[in-house]
């Protein structure tokens, strides 16, 4: 309107409205320019906003008014906790002893959070959510070297995949060190591809700390599942620059800092425990516990499998649903290049050699855990999202619709639990039975879930397969730890059972009470719940002096009841003073409290 009433300037008057419309057909262009990327980015990924919202929620849905699980959660958390009491950050303890099976950082970690979040939400809560967000910024890791490696949105796709992944949800819910060691790999192996994939040298300082971080989180492995991924990019990276006859001299300094900020990092807690623990702690946990758990050469330390080749390859089948097609997929177009001769790309060759190199490596270890396979999963599940790129094959889509409908019937049966639980086996203990046949807030939960997911199969839009996937799988996540965990927490929770059988033995009688025969698991329980460090002894000769009174320090022994032959054993006469049943109904932790009859002592 000011141009048209400047008569007086028909010439500027032009210009400016031909300026106008260039601009706005300017701007225009670029709107649509970014509506197409974005259009692009979710063919791609084809996740809506609220589906990674999701994915978020998962990772901390669980965490809280949920007890210590066995095995592993009451050792790890008494470690934690009393890493918080005493400060020591150099030699983790368990119930007053040295546990250097593990070196402290995720201890260290966790302490930390019981000091700042253990008096507002609780010491336990305060631990398994240091888990929770290991796992969240294993999520961030994993995004930024999808990133790097194929991309903004399959980098979208395949951090929703990994966060939908069951190994990832299972285990990023439980309190154990392999939530730091998981980061730190994922962490590593991204700075790895920053150097190799982006000429970026700077970043190598970066990745020796990162690496470091995963030797401090659980020893050697984390350096070794590592520094296979860092084949799968060095060696194709020093080939091509062989080939191209390219100079190495901007890359050998910062290779040689990044030795070094890993050697300087992970050598002081080294050195620091040999001065701290003496020479028998630090050939404990270098030989016993490193090289006996390689090879076997240790039974005690539990989780030997030797042979079993196959092993870790079914435990992918587990850990990855519900994307193992996907993965299938991925790999069937890899032996389909080379049996074409196809040139493999970088990114291609890093991915086979990560996945199927840390596999052989685990493979090899006499020691198998399922959750050893845990720091493989991203490079699995970016596969997953290279696969989804292409059109998938009709038994493919067979399959993730089937997953959907499970997913819908799995969320009924939630939904639907207070009637369900009337048709339950009769062997299902009844405090199981009982909280599931009460209508909660869980139900409820479940329901909005089973209303979205109903919506999200049957709805035709926008929304790509992948995404349906994410949310639907998300959702269930979400309701089963709504509904069946609280329920399956009552049964395997042993606080108040260890509460209960603690204060039979009066606290003027426990420092003259020891302990024989027990696991990692039930000296935990005893400091965590009781705050008792039953002192263990591990000598028949001294087991039978106490039991017949001849012992200066002990007058009586807690045994487990799955080890109480020793005294029939022994030919000792003893009575039981106080029994207890800690544990699952399936898996009773059966502990008596006995000392020598009278006439015994006497030495009649």
């Amino acid at each position: 309107t000011y141009l048209m009433d400047d008569c007086k300037a028909p010439i500027v008057t032009v210009q400016s409205i031909y300026l106008f419309i260039k601009v706005n057909s300017f701007l225009a262009s670029s709107e649509s320019m970014r509506k197409s990327r974005m259009s692009d980015s979710c063919h791609v990924s084809g996740i809506p906003w609220w589906a990674l919202g999701l994915c978020l929620a998962v990772c901390f849905v669980g965490i809280f008014d949920r007890d210590l699980w066995t095995p592993d959660e009451p050792r790890v958390a008494a470690i934690s906790l009393e890493m918080s009491r005493t400060g020591n950050l150099v030699v983790p303890h368990l119930a007053g002893e040295p546990f250097i099976e593990k070196p402290p950082l995720y201890f260290a970690i966790a302490a930390g959070f019981i000091r700042i979040m253990g008096p507002l939400v609780g010491n336990t809560e305060a631990i398994r959510l240091t888990s929770a967000l290991w796992g969240l910024a294993t999520l961030a890791m994993t995004f930024l070297l999808a990133r790097r490696l194929t991309g903004h949105a399959c980098a979208v796709l395949a951090t929703a995949i990994l966060a939908t992944m069951y190994g990832f949800v299972q285990n990023s819910h439980w309190i154990r060190v392999d939530a730091a060691l998981v980061f730190f790999v994922a962490a590593a192996v991204w700075s790895f591809s920053e150097v190799y994939f982006a000429a970026r040298p700077w970043f190598l300082p970066l990745a020796g700390l990162f690496t470091a971080g995963a030797f401090l989180s659980k020893g050697l492995i984390g350096p070794l599942l590592i520094s296979v991924a860092w084949t799968g990019m060095a060696i194709p990276w020093l080939g091509r620059q062989w080939r191209e006859k390219r100079k190495l001299d901007l890359f050998i300094c910062p290779h040689i800092i990044c030795l070094l900020s890993f050697i300087c990092l992970a050598g002081f807690w080294v050195i620091s425990i040999r001065v701290v623990g003496g020479q028998e702690l630090w050939h404990q946990w270098f030989w016993v516990n490193h090289a006996g758990r390689l090879f076997g050469s240790v039974a005690e330390m539990g989780h030997m499998c030797p042979g079993q080749p196959l092993y870790y390859l079914e435990t992918l089948a587990s850990y990855g649903m519900p994307w193992i097609p996907a993965i299938f997929l991925w790999f069937a177009a890899v032996f389909a290049d080379i049996w074409k001769r196809r040139a493999f790309s970088p990114v291609r060759v890093f991915l086979v050699v990560w996945s199927l190199g840390s596999i052989l490596l685990l493979s090899l270890s006499v020691t198998k855990r399922t959750i050893y396979l845990w720091p493989v999963l991203p490079a699995f599940a970016i596969m997953c999202a290279q696969a989804f790129q292409n059109d998938l094959p009709r038994w493919c889509r067979a399959f993730f619709v089937f997953w959907l409908g499970l997913c819908v019937t799995v969320l009924a049966i939630l939904t639907a639990s207070t009637v369900v639980a009337h048709f339950l086996p009769k062997g299902v203990p009844p405090n199981i039975v009982h909280f599931l046949g009460t209508l909660a807030m869980g139900n409820v939960v479940s329901g909005i879930g089973l209303a979205v997911c109903t919506y999200l199969v049957f709805k035709r839009g926008s929304i790509s397969l992948a995404g349906r996937l994410v949310a639907v799988t998300a959702m269930v996540y979400i309701g089963l730890f709504a509904v069946p965990l609280k329920a399956i927490d009552l049964e395997k929770s042993m606080k108040a059972k260890i509460h209960s059988f603690a204060a039979q033995i009066p606290p003027a009688r426990r420092p003259h009470v020891a302990g024989w025969g027990f696991s990692e698991t039930m000296r935990g329980c005893f400091y965590y719940y009781s705050d008792w460090s039953v002192p263990q002894i591990s000598d028949e000769k001294r087991l039978r002096s106490i039991i017949t009174g001849q012992d200066g320090e002990y007058d009586s022994v807690i045994i487990p009841r799955r080890k109480s032959s020793i005294l029939d054993v022994l030919k000792v006469r003893y009575r039981i003073v106080a029994e207890g049943y800690p544990g699952a109904s399936h898996n009773r932790r059966g502990l008596m409290w006995v000392e020598g009859l009278r006439d015994e002592k006497k030495g009649l």
